[in-house]
């Protein structure tokens, strides 16, 4: 029936007035039933829901970021820790309601910045994202007072106290520590359980243990009234609103004191420097130069910052990268032709200027002639000596002696990108290079050149080898995570003749005595050692090495020096060691040199230890 067939009913006569009343009532009843059943399901049945709607609408949730981890060394001094950071937190959802351009103008003029870097990082966010973003960290007092102050030109911008990485002693240590930063994309995949913007540790410790320096987050409701501005804080039902809890502690087997004197001895040297317990693989130093400033990453680094970084290839750790090795092979080399019978132990070699296979000139570093003993070629490191002692191997057995010792094998350190070097016989250059193996390869071989690459790391371990007759130990940085002990790995043996043992110990300790390694002697203590230095083109220097432990008759550390085409070893890293040694005896052992009197901090030498030899080439 139509509109106007009732009208019709209601006009004709049929209908009194007293009838007409009566439905006008019950049509307004009927309404009224109608809208007040809608706001009972409105404000009943549904309340709840749209309750929560509008209050996402005008609430946000911060994060509070758990305090990572405290790193110590191995005396419990603290290495990295944490500090409070005011940081400017930005809700884009909020921001992009408003003129984008006066908020840019505005942040700019407080954080000292250009308004065209501070609009493009701003357009870059999402309009519709409503988490809180990180926008800027470690401000000062003046610019905290500035934003509260301006509140009202800073729609959708607050302030929150969040904790920050600090590392304590700054550059120290900062290939080992690392640094940390904000998770990206690619990480997040990697690590489904963190959320964007959270921290992650992006190199070194940071990085290797960051499951365990990671703590458990907090988080805290604000309410946004319509002008974009934080109106007050807010419970939170069914989440962590608690205080956030830190993560583990980590101690590590750093000696703060040894690893401060190596990087200081290394003064403007590039290269490497690793120094270990010999008996329990624990390092004590470890430094890369050129280093980086950890604490610069706490907040934005600037594309300029990071492109110097990366141009000074500050990020490659050089301790755990591969390099020819040089003639601190030779001790190995010499143990090899003791063990094969290759030389006998009382023979003597002739040497000279050059060695020729067939038409081939093998040069030595130097044309002096003389017959010297095993002990006296290796201390004196003279090439044709050990070329001789080739011919008489194959490039096999320094092969299989060279992985007892741990060459060509990752030592098993807590860091990542550890190269694997390489050992290259027969075998190795037929697989991987496509090409014959002939005779003048294993010349090479037989004194660290060619295709041969050992680590920093590696060559600590080798020492090590050496100084505990045969047993290789696994090297490491951890000593302690939270209440528990890191489990002991077990120890790789293999059996070293006494004989080949004392000659290669004599050979060594005579170079530090009066061979080419004379620039790392300390009076009253036996240090074996042997200097090296590799060719290493383009590079006009060659590399510079120095490999030891000491003391000889119960060896304690091993002391590895790399200077990345610095020069010969004899010159450039055995001064270095020098320094270390100086400071770990003077420490342990309460040592000092003849004549001196009773130093007060025996682990921060001040004098100038070094000692003019130019003529030392290896």
């Amino acid at each position: 029936m139509s509109n106007l067939d009732w009208q019709n009913i209601i006009n004709t006569e049929k209908f009194s007035d007293y009838q007409k009343i009566n439905l006008s009532i019950w049509v307004l009843v009927l309404a009224f039933l109608a809208i007040l059943s809608r706001l009972f399901f409105l404000q009943v049945i549904k309340g709840s829901f749209y309750k929560e709607q509008a209050e996402d609408n005008t609430t946000y949730i911060l994060t509070q970021a758990a305090p990572r981890g405290i790193i110590y060394d191995r005396d419990h001094r603290v290495l990295a820790s944490n500090k409070q950071s005011p940081s400017v937190i930005i809700l884009p959802s909020v921001i992009f309601q408003h003129d984008i351009n006066k908020i840019s103008h505005k942040l700019a003029l407080i954080l000292n910045k250009s308004p065209q870097e501070i609009h493009k990082r701003l357009n870059a966010l999402s309009k519709k994202d409503s988490r809180p973003f990180t926008f800027e960290s470690n401000l000062s007092l003046n610019q905290v007072a500035a934003i509260y102050e301006n509140q009202i030109e800073l729609p959708g911008i607050t302030i929150q106290q969040q904790a920050a990485r600090y590392y304590t002693h700054g550059r120290t240590l900062s290939h080992v520590l690392g640094y940390t930063g904000e998770v990206n994309e690619a990480e997040i995949k990697k690590n489904p359980d963190r959320k964007l913007h959270d921290l992650i540790g992006k190199y070194g410790i940071e990085k290797v243990l960051d499951n365990e320096l990671r703590g458990i987050n907090a988080y805290q409701g604000i309410k946004i009234n319509r002008h974009g501005q934080p109106a007050e804080r807010v419970d939170l039902n069914n989440v962590n609103s608690s205080k956030p809890s830190s993560g583990k502690d980590i101690t590590l087997t750093i000696d703060l004191d040894i690893q401060k004197s190596a990087e200081k001895a290394m003064k403007s040297l590039k290269g490497a420097v690793v120094v270990i317990d010999t008996k329990t693989g624990e390092i004590l130093a470890l430094v890369s130069k050129p280093d980086f400033e950890p604490n610069l990453f706490t907040s934005r680094v600037s594309v300029n910052l990071w492109k110097q970084i990366s141009e000074q290839k500050a990020f490659l750790n050089r301790a755990i990268s591969a390099y020819a090795p040089g003639s601190i092979w030779k001790p190995l080399v010499l143990l090899v032709a003791l063990e094969t019978k290759a030389v006998k132990p009382n023979e003597k070699i002739a040497v000279s200027g050059a060695y020729y296979l067939g038409s081939t000139r093998f040069g030595d570093w130097t044309s002096a002639t003389g017959v010297f003993t095993l002990q006296k070629a290796l201390a004196w490191s003279r090439d044709t000596a050990f070329y001789k002692m080739a011919v008489r191997m194959s490039d096999k057995s320094i092969t299989e002696w060279g992985k007892k010792f741990g060459a060509g094998q990752k030592t098993g350190i807590e860091l990542q990108d550890e190269s694997t070097g390489s050992i290259p016989d027969e075998a190795y250059k037929a697989k991987h290079l496509k090409s014959r193996w002939y005779p003048g390869y294993t010349l090479h071989y037989s004194i660290g050149q060619g295709y041969l690459l050992l680590t920093p790391v590696q060559a600590a371990r080798l020492m090590a080898a050496l100084a505990n007759d045969g047993i290789v130990p696994k090297l490491t940085l951890i000593k302690q995570i939270g209440d528990q002990l890191p489990q002991k790995p077990s120890l790789e043996r293999f059996k070293i003749s006494d004989t080949a043992t004392r000659i290669v110990r004599e050979g060594m300790l005579e170079c530090v005595e009066s061979g080419t390694c004379q620039a790392s002697k300390l009076p009253g203590i036996k240090i074996a050692g042997k200097t090296g230095s590799a060719e290493a083109p383009p590079n006009r220097k060659t590399h510079g090495w120095f490999a030891s432990y000491a003391p000889v008759e119960k060896p304690e550390i091993a002391v590895i020096v790399f200077a990345e085409a610095g020069g010969h070893g004899g010159s450039v890293a055995a001064p270095v060691a020098k320094e270390i040694y100086l400071t770990y005896f003077r420490k342990y052992h309460k040592y000092k040199l003849p004549g001196q009197k009773e130093n007060n901090q025996p682990n921060l030498p001040q004098e100038n230890l070094t000692i003019n030899n130019a003529e030392i080439m290896d």
